[in-house]
């Protein structure tokens, strides 16, 4: 199961939705301003933007662009 973390007015956050949603995949989104575990968890990850994404309990995106990441990137991890 995907995982997108968000939070509300993110651009870039829109734009892995929109990825995602033209890739066919579905996911679950966790808003991070609405859910403290999720920014607890977020930020015990070290991560300091959104979106990230996860597959499992995998980070897909980490180090990548929301702009740069493709679908390639996505099936990849997922193996």
């Amino acid at each position: 199961m995907l995982k997108l973390y968000t939070k509300t007015d993110c651009v870039y956050c829109d734009m892995m939705k929109s990825k995602l949603d033209i890739w066919g995949y579905e996911y679950e989104v966790i808003n991070i301003q609405e859910d403290t575990d999720a920014k607890t968890f977020i930020l015990n990850e070290g991560h300091k933007t959104v979106p990230q994404l996860y597959y499992n309990d995998k980070n897909v995106n980490r180090g990548i662009n929301t702009d740069e990441f493709t679908k390639s990137i996505l099936e990849e991890t997922m193996k």
